[in-house]
């Protein structure tokens, strides 16, 4: 908008400038005068040419980042399905492992809560059962992995991704 205010002001400028140097010459003005008007003549018009090419030159560069930025967006949208298959994956070999194991149903759901980093006490209240439910569980868990605790059995899924 500023650039349409200042493109318009130049133009004015101009043609009043262009006006006022005309009817100087008509008066027959003095030379340094009409030296003057010619002088603000071109500066004005330099001044505009300057502003349309700089007004271009930034509407070239906003076409290009918006170029970039639809195919940032588009590579975001591949790496965010990309990764969502790859939960999906690894989300069923953890299960695959969990039923190797032979873990029942609530023990699945523990082992899911502790691979999140969840505390006994937050999975028990999430699961609407006691503290020691949910670390009989656990243990379950732990001794069906053959692991010693939480970083173990977390251990064990993430070694195999590295």
């Amino acid at each position: 908008m500023k650039d349409k205010i200042l493109s318009i002001t130049l133009i004015c400028i101009i043609v009043l400038k262009i006006a006022d140097l005309n009817a100087d010459v008509a008066d027959e003005a003095s030379l340094t005068h009409l030296i003057q008007e010619s002088i603000l003549i071109l500066i004005s018009s330099g001044l505009f040419i300057f502003l349309i090419f700089d007004i271009r030159q930034r509407s070239n560069n906003a076409k290009e980042l918006k170029a970039e930025l639809a195919a940032s967006s588009e590579r975001e949208q591949k790496v965010t399905a990309e990764l969502q298959k790859s939960k999906q994956h690894f989300l069923k070999a953890i299960q695959a492992q969990f039923d190797v194991w032979g873990l029942t149903p609530s023990e699945k759901e523990v082992a899911m809560f502790l691979l999140r980093g969840l505390t006994l006490s937050e999975i028990a209240e999430m699961r609407s059962t006691s503290e020691k439910t949910i670390r009989h569980h656990a243990s379950a868990v732990y001794r069906k992995a053959d692991c010693k605790g939480r970083h173990e059995l977390a251990a064990l899924f993430l070694e195999n991704l590295i």
